[in-house]
């Protein structure tokens, strides 16, 4: 079932995918520790589900100023605008992840920030064992997340510290608030947006992720969990949030786990063309995509309807 996997060099390249709602809060101080990182990304996309064409312009204009203050015209940025109807969390980890140049493609939120310099370069470096498919980690409160969220933190590092000793768990934690991932195992198998017909919960929760971390398991590759990727990430959720919350993922988990493996997923656009003439390969036909160079350096990717 497995299939050997080229290691990685030492300095890889390693694209980054963001994926944000309109212009979140931490974005642009996340774009700014993106590029102070030991291991700077070879390019940065950011996946925008925007609310209204207003903040869709705003967030382009911004991001262009952000690529020439904070990335100083080094590290390319793309932006791939996609619509409340169009999105889902498979949907726009995949548009993401099929825009990408690299072989290894770092997923992260706009509301989440890396904990060190070293944070990209300590999940790449795992990628040097041709049999890790993905790299991930837990989560830290930011300082301003509730009494709640650090308290449900405190209470579970004794375990977490228990679980990343080990590199590995039975129920396979991964998730897409911080992973990394070779794009030719998720050509192989993408985020499957299909899960929200087979688990409808999942299409509000998420789950896709997870899913992903099972699969590539189920065939015979190594997902990894290492401390020194968490990021700081929270909502600002109370108690009865984040009790409800987890009492669902339990069962979405149990009920990922409990599928037949390995299976297929199915995927809109499974990669991006080199240029505006190309198509990318859809399953059963093609998905028309053209990327485009704006009037400044970002690059925005237009998809036909």
């Amino acid at each position: 079932m497995i299939r050997p996997m080229v290691a990685v060099p030492e300095n890889p390249r390693v694209s980054v995918v963001i994926r944000t709602r309109d212009t979140e809060r931490h974005l642009f101080r996340l774009l700014g520790d993106l590029s102070v990182q030991i291991l700077r990304p070879s390019e940065i996309v950011v996946v925008d589900n925007f609310s209204s064409e207003g903040k869709l312009k705003n967030l382009s204009d911004a991001l262009s100023d952000a690529e020439r203050k904070h990335l100083n015209d080094q590290i390319p940025l793309k932006l791939i605008p996609i619509t409340d109807d169009e999105f889902s969390h498979p949907f726009s980890i995949n548009l993401g992840v099929g825009a990408a140049d690299g072989e290894l493609v770092c997923i992260i939120n706009g509301h989440s920030l890396p904990t060190s310099t070293r944070w990209l370069a300590s999940a790449a470096r795992h990628f040097r064992d041709p049999r890790v498919a993905g790299v991930s980690a837990y989560f830290i409160p930011h300082d301003d997340g509730t009494i709640w969220e650090k308290a449900a933190y405190d209470l579970f590092w004794p375990a977490l510290s228990g679980i990343y000793r080990t590199c590995n768990r039975e129920d396979g934690y991964f998730s897409a608030i911080n992973c990394v991932i070779r794009k030719s195992l998720w050509e192989e198998y993408p985020f499957d947006e299909n899960l929200p017909r087979v688990l409808p919960q999942t299409r509000m929760y998420g789950g896709e992720d997870y899913d992903w971390g099972q699969e590539m398991r189920a065939r015979g590759y190594r997902v990894v969990l290492e401390p020194r990727f968490e990021v700081y990430h929270s909502h600002g959720q109370a108690l009865p949030e984040i009790v409800e919350r987890n009492l669902v993922w339990y069962r979405i988990r149990r009920e990922i786990r409990s599928l037949k493996r390995p299976r297929e997923s199915y995927a809109a656009c499974r990669s991006t063309p080199k240029s505006g003439q190309e198509k990318s390969r859809l399953e059963g036909g093609f998905c028309p995509v053209s990327i485009s160079p704006a009037s400044k350096p970002l690059r925005s990717v237009h998809r036909a309807v």
